[in-house]
């Protein structure tokens, strides 16, 4: 079996409205993500900085610009056993500003981008990590 480890960072974007920038998976093949809504982010590529991943992921998944602001202090580690290999996830949590862009939707993995306020994130089913890290800021 392969073992294989990965370093996602994910970030809370906050607007003007103090609105919260979520995303909704979609990935079938992974049925325990695949609808569930999820912080924007992803994968950090060797050679990068873990904010200028998190940068460069929101850039392209949402076409906004963000400012990061401050590292949350959590870090969640989850094991997911696949077919192939089994992958450790390592995942932080980054604070950000939204500096300017226009939001839409580019990229195949994700279903929605939705701005949500602090009364309506309970309609939405997160993975868990993202509602731990929703949670630390509310």
């Amino acid at each position: 079996m392969k073992l294989t480890s990965k370093l996602v960072v994910l970030g809370i974007v906050e607007n003007d409205n103090g609105e919260i920038l979520i995303s909704q998976r979609f990935e079938e093949e992974l049925p325990e993500v695949h609808l569930k809504w999820d912080l924007p982010g992803g994968k950090n590529e060797f050679g990068e900085s873990l904010e200028e991943t998190l940068v460069r992921e929101i850039l392209e998944e949402t076409g906004l610009n963000v400012q990061i602001v401050n590292l949350l202090p959590k870090t969640i580690s989850k094991v997911w056993e696949y077919a192939d290999k089994h992958q450790h996830t390592i995942v932080l949590c980054y604070c950000c500003k939204l500096i300017d862009g226009k939001l839409h939707l580019n990229d195949k993995k994700i279903n929605d981008l939705k701005w949500a306020n602090e009364n309506d994130l309970d309609n939405f089913e997160f993975l868990p990590s993202s509602r731990e890290f929703i949670e630390m800021v509310l």
